[in-house]
């Protein structure tokens, strides 16, 4: 039965070391980062091949994934995109 405590105890310990290093990542995405921090994407067609088949706002957010490792929100990303744009 201690045991089974100690691995229950040890699980819980790993899991909240797992989550709390893996929010700052996602609380960078949230701070309201600046167009210039991402791939540009504003000479690029949606849904063209150049884009993936994809929104100009979802192919963002693949690419920031793959270079950065963060997950952007569509919100964020549609406002980056729309910035780029305007420039």
């Amino acid at each position: 039965m201690m045991k089974l405590v100690g691995i229950l105890l040890l699980l819980l310990v790993v899991g909240a070391a797992v989550i709390s290093t893996a929010q700052p990542a996602a609380a960078q995405a949230q701070t309201g980062a600046t167009a210039g921090e991402y791939q540009d994407v504003s000479g690029i067609v949606p849904f063209s091949a150049a884009a993936n088949f994809m929104s100009l706002a979802g192919y963002l957010r693949l690419t920031a994934f793959r270079d950065n490792g963060v997950w952007l929100s569509t919100v964020e990303a549609q406002r980056i995109v729309r910035a780029q744009q305007a420039q």
